[in-house]
């Protein structure tokens, strides 16, 4: 909510020349120090310290937010709550104490109450009673929250990525020297995310305070569910305290002013100008909302872990989208494009500043108040597409040196099928003995899995030549974890195929082929780049396998074609995917760990026939409702957090695996999973 005041004309060339030098001085900063080593972290930091202790001489007088930090003080310690009442209905109000008539003249946007958070009014709560109106304690706690935020990072990055951001002119200026709190924002988020492994709880409080310092800090916490569901609950517990201890007072917590803002405020757009010439203002800053929300979630499932989340592209989306863009609210993301190599956010530090060359600080009729001056605004928007071109040109050469592995050829290949069944008496044997056909001397195991039959499907499989592994839990999943306990050590290729008779069986060699030859490490047999025989699949199931793989190529960039149940991996990759889900997710869970960690890939053209027997999945609707829903249950878990859980396989006893345990990351402790494993040979 800050705004320029207008003041003399010899200040409006003051203003226009401190602009001038203020964008030059953050590019001459970026061009300095862009890639330069610095060896001690000390000196980054006594430099910050340096810098900051200059900026205490005086506050320019054409930036007037902190009047409003006052302001709301004041009222926080006099009524208890600054929400609710906007400053200008106490223009004429005897009860407002000298010293603070000044202030009041000049409080932004005096006619809108205040929109600051509830952890940013005990801030102005307590310089105010320690200061009054006297800016330096402002001054210090911001300074002193940056030089924190500046030995965080020195503790993560090397200190010549950390001066990028610790010398920049922008950073310095726009918390101890402009007085924007928005560095205690970026602060919290910075050392929740350094909490997150090892302290949970402490980071979901962290996340809570930058949120209560603005809202815009929600944007970060999907990150949180890829650490344990306990940080997002204290997370979403404090900041509803936080809210709760004005709320009960009965004024609001400026939600109404948040929601003025958001409508109407109009200041330097970037993306969101685009979509308002299109569309006009309203359809806009909900088509922006909507765009930024998408990319935002995009962003965070594409990341493999919470140190991984890009914290400073997800902010920067957010300012594309963002109807007002002021130049403070690069803090929110310039900590965590430290160390990234990527040039564009430091490069708007120095485009950034020249949006308020305005016809308010130009004193130029012909614009109006807030409206930037074209030449500034061509030279700004030339600045930022220059960063991010450069920035595309680096990433494309850098993915362009990553040396692809040669393949790695099994001389002599040791396959081990598994085939899970459930009340498949009139398939499973038919099965059995297709698959011994096709695969003949490389099938080393045939492991058919009883998941609870009520038929005589167990002594069907053991006539055909099956072993036969009991696993009364039912689902797809705890079948074929079952069955994974009984793989010898030196298998080198799983196969996993249906019970029911749809799998062409005969495709079996081609399936395994690519495995053995070295060519990938998981191969799907896709039923849509094969033939499917009319009936084999219904339309929910041909929906579903559209839907499917789709989100997992926006989100992963991975194409799949099928979700289908026929398909082989080679064993070591299997041991990285740390498989865990025990029902209708298996399948999808495979592919997308798969695409995560970066596996070779490949699909083989398989048929599929209409099933012997009733399917316990389509043929009913329950089946379908909950198969659908578990597998885009797992497509949202695994984009958005595994709480930090992995599974690892490990032989056990007579060379099994399945045996898993799950190691808590950042806890400290192995939990053994336990299974009751009936075994008929």
């Amino acid at each position: 909510m800050a705004a320029l005041t207008q003041v003399g004309t010899a200040d409006v060339f003051d203003a226009r020349l401190y602009l001038a030098i203020f964008a030059g001085a953050s590019a001459l900063a970026v061009a300095l120090l862009w890639k330069q080593p610095i060896a001690n972290p000390r000196v980054v930091l006594a430099g910050a310290a340096l810098a900051h202790a200059v900026t205490l001489v005086a506050i320019p007088d054409f930036i007037d937010d902190y009047f409003r930090f006052i302001w709301d003080g004041w009222r926080t310690l006099q009524t208890g709550t600054p929400y609710g009442a906007a400053p200008k209905a106490f223009v004429v109000d005897e009860a407002v104490p000298l010293d603070l008539r000044a202030t009041l003249d000049r409080v932004n946007n005096p006619e809108y109450p205040t929109i600051y958070g509830p952890v940013l009014q005990v801030v102005f709560a307590a310089t105010f009673a320690a200061f009054r109106t006297n800016p330096l304690g402002l001054q210090l706690l911001f300074a002193g929250v940056n030089l924190l935020l500046v030995a965080l990072l020195l503790r993560r990055h090397s200190p010549g990525s950390v001066a990028l951001y610790a010398w920049n002119p922008l950073v310095i200026a726009d918390t101890s020297l402009h007085l924007h709190p928005d560095g205690l924002l970026a602060a919290a988020l910075f050392a929740g995310v350094l909490a997150a492994r090892r302290h949970p709880v402490f980071a979901g409080i962290l996340f809570a305070t930058a949120a209560g310092v603005k809202l815009v800090a929600l944007a970060a916490w999907p990150l949180l569910l890829r650490v344990r569901p306990a940080a997002l609950l204290a997370a979403a517990a404090t900041l509803i305290a936080s809210y709760l201890i004005f709320l009960l007072q009965g004024r609001g917590v400026g939600f109404e002013t948040t929601r003025a803002f958001v409508q109407f405020w109009h200041f330097n757009p970037l993306g969101y100008e685009v979509l308002l010439f299109g569309f006009g203002w309203r359809v806009a800053r909900l088509a922006s909302f909507g765009c930024a929300g998408l990319i935002v979630l995009w962003l965070h499932a594409r990341s493999r872990s919470v140190e991984d989340v890009p914290l400073a592209a997800i902010f920067g989306v957010i300012l594309l989208f963002a109807p007002a863009i002021n130049s403070w609210y690069l803090l929110w993301l310039l900590p965590f494009a430290v160390g990234r190599d990527q040039l564009w956010p430091f490069a708007a530090t120095a485009a950034l500043p020249l949006s308020y060359l305005t016809g308010l600080t130009l004193d130029d009729p012909a614009l109006e108040l807030f409206e930037v001056h074209p030449l500034a605004r061509l030279i700004e928007v030339a600045i930022l597409g220059a960063a991010v071109f450069a920035d595309w040109q680096n990433h494309r050469r850098s993915g362009a040196l990553v040396p692809i592995p040669p393949p790695t050829p099994i001389s002599r290949a040791r396959v081990a099928a598994i085939i899970p069944a459930l009340n498949e008496e009139a398939a499973v044997g038919g099965v059995v003995s297709d698959v011994k056909a096709a695969l003949g001397q490389s099938l080393d195991q045939l492991i058919v899995v009883d998941n609870g039959s009520t038929d005589g499907t167990a002594g069907a499989a053991r006539a055909a030549g099956a072993t036969v592994v009991a696993e009364p839990e039912r689902g797809y999943g705890s079948a074929c974890l079952a069955g994974l306990t009984l793989v010898r050590p030196e298998t080198d290729i799983i196969l996993f195929v249906d019970s029911d008779g749809s799998d062409k069986l005969e495709d079996a060699n081609a399936i395994v082929a690519p495995l053995i030859a070295g060519q990938a490490d998981l191969v799907i047999g896709s039923r849509v780049a094969g033939n499917i025989e009319p009936g084999a699949m219904t339309v929910p199931q041909r929906f579903g396998n559209w839907l499917a793989p789709l989100l997992v190529r926006l989100i992963w960039g991975v194409r799949y074609s099928d979700l289908g149940p026929f398909r082989a991996i080679r064993r070591d990759a299997l041991e990285k995917l740390a498989m865990q889900d025990r029902d209708f997710g298996w399948t999808i869970e495979m592919q997308v760990r798969a695409a995560k960690q970066g596996l070779r890939i490949a699909e083989v053209p398989t048929g599929y026939r209409r099933r012997l027997g009733v399917s316990k999945i389509s043929g009913t609707v329950r089946g379908v409702i909950l198969a659908g829903t578990k597998i885009l249950y797992v497509i949202g878990r695994e984009a958005f957090g595994d709480f930090g859980a992995r599974r690892l396989p490990h032989s056990h006893g007579a060379g099994r695996i399945g045996h898993a345990a799950i190691r808590k990351e950042g806890a400290g402790n192995v939990l053994p999973t336990l299974a009751k494993r009936a075994v008929n040979d």
